[in-house]
């Protein structure tokens, strides 16, 4: 009827991951946009998706 609840040991392994061997991510340039007016946007491989999506929205939108 009743279900023996078994204690197991768990030992967890330190992590690898010190601040001093962490290897900064290299951004590359990914887009380049020039505009008519002579401006220009870069965007890089590491550029979060929502701020993405509101630069090309409003470079776009401004075209029409």
């Amino acid at each position: 009827m009743y279900k023996l609840n078994e204690i197991v040991p768990v030992q967890l392994a330190p992590e690898n991951s010190s601040p001093e061997k962490i290897k900064p991510l290299t951004t590359k340039l990914a887009l380049r946009i020039k505009k008519e007016n002579g401006s220009e946007v870069l965007i890089y491989n590491s550029i979060n998706n929502y701020i993405l999506q509101a630069v090309l929205k409003e470079l776009f939108t401004d075209a029409l």
